[in-house]
This record gives C-alpha cells, structure tokens and sequence, in this order.
C-alpha cells in the first residue's frame, strides 16, 4: 500500500474510528510528508493516546500494527510504486482534471452567486434535463433538498412536459443541457418561461439555441464524443458548477441551511 492508498483508506474510515483513533488519523494525514518514524511509544506520546489505540488503529486500516506500517512506508518513500493506471484511464484522469479547470474559468463568479440569489427567493426550483443531463438534475434536486429548499426534478418527459405547466411566477426553473439544443429541454424551459417563472439554463455551448430562451446562463466545459455523445464525465462539470451554486448558498443562507440540515438530519436518525 503506498502512501496515497494510506491516506484514501484513512478518509473513507476516518468518521467510523473512536475520538483516540481520530488523533492518530490527524497526526498521519499532518505529517506523512516528513514522517520520521519514531519507535512506537514515542509515536502514540505524539498521537497523545495509548499504545493499544495505536495497534488498533493500524489493523483497521488493514496492517498487521505499527511495525508493518513502518516498514512498508520506508519502503515506499525509498522506492515508490509506480502508477498502474492504464494509458486511457490516465487520459481520462487528465481531461476531468482540465474539463474542471476550464469549468471553473468559463462560470462568472457573480453569476453563480446571483443564481444562488435566485434560488433563495424562489417558492420552489424545477430542474429538468434529459439522458445524462437528467441525471444532473437529479443530482441538483437532492443537493438543493439537502440544504432546505423545495427542489422537483422528474425522472421522465412526460411528467417533466406536465411539470412545466405547473410552474409560476414565483418558481424557478433551471435546464441542464451539455448541447443546448434538445428539443424536450428547450420546450420546457419555454413553457416555465411563459408562465412568468425565472429561468436558468445550463450549457455548454454559448451560441446555442437554449441561451436564447434562458434569463440567465451559466457555461460549463466538456466535450461531445462524435461516436458516443455524452459521458458521464461531461456530467461532472454540470455538478461542478451546482456545487459552485451551493457553496454561494451557504455563504448567503447559512442560518436557515443549518437549521434545514439538523431537522434532515434528526428525521434520519
């Protein structure tokens, strides 16, 4: 297990370890840069917990104890792992990476931030979007669910269709579209538009027919694969700027997003 595996398996188990066990997780993910390794007493003195909080903690995260530890990290740091990733998973590691990046440079600031404004003030939040852009939606509607606001996405174009009759002034109701031209999403943003409510649409593309008909537009970036459309990878640029919308809105609506948050959280429990 080289040191990246290490740190992963210490985030995914980090909230299952007792309060003593969180401490030496802590003291890891701190220092593993300039791990000295110290003997095993002197590391649980340093962790602050006893030497049986130490032991525990390694076998959960899959060693044998401290010792295996110790080893197999020295043998890391002097001869690290080579990366098994396989040419086109690391081509695909690397166009996420960009498709973020260039996400995060196209989506003006203040228009995420006015967004999450629109959001805030709207008696509920439609979203709608087809294939792999409905997943987005649907993503967004549990999102936005999540921090107390009434959001509606529908799994399919009928109800979608109907939806769009439904809604009024006062609603909002934000499009996902990586093309900006399919017809359903473009007859529904019309249709949410006649009916006098706010409108949103979420796109890759600037010149697009959809950036006609939404009030406001937000850019993402992505690429079409000629021969396979839309991938899933497309879709993490339109969670990504969701995300952008969300964290605006804590930022605005912090009060009432705690609140909405412990009452989910007490109706799970």
């Amino acid at each position: 297990m080289n040191v990246t595996d290490v740190l992963t398996v210490i985030k995914s188990i980090y909230p299952s370890l007792t309060k003593s066990e969180q401490r030496v997780a802590q003291y890891i993910t701190e220092h593993y840069d300039h791990f000295v390794f110290p003997s095993l007493t002197e590391f649980a003195r340093e962790c602050g917990v006893g030497e049986a909080t130490v032991f525990r903690f390694f076998k959960k995260l899959g060693f044998s104890g401290y010792h295996e530890f110790k080893t197999n990290m020295v043998k890391q740091l002097r001869n690290p792992t080579p990366s098994t990733f396989s040419t086109e998973v690391q081509e695909t590691y690397e166009e996420i990476i960009q498709m973020l990046n260039d996400t995060r440079n196209l989506a003006d600031n203040e228009v995420l931030k006015k967004a999450a404004t629109w959001i805030m003030e709207s008696r509920s939040i439609y979203l709608f979007g087809i294939g792999f852009s409905g997943l987005a939606a649907q993503g967004a509607q549990i999102r936005l669910m999540r921090l107390g606001y009434k959001a509606y996405a529908f799994s399919d174009q009928h109800t979608q269709f109907i939806s769009s009759h439904l809604i009024s002034e006062g609603d909002l109701a934000i499009a996902f579209s990586i093309t900006g031209d399919t017809k359903e999403t473009i007859r529904w943003l019309e249709n949410a538009k006649k009916n006098k409510a706010k409108s949103i649409a979420i796109t890759n593309h600037s010149h697009s027919p959809i950036t006609n008909i939404g009030e406001m537009i937000i850019h993402t970036a992505g690429k079409e694969i000629e021969q396979e459309g839309s991938t899933l990878i497309t879709q993490m640029s339109q969670l990504f700027v969701t995300e952008q919308i969300c964290q605006h809105l804590y930022e605005l609506d912090k009060d009432n997003i705690e609140l909405a948050k412990k009452k989910i959280s007490e109706s799970i429990d």
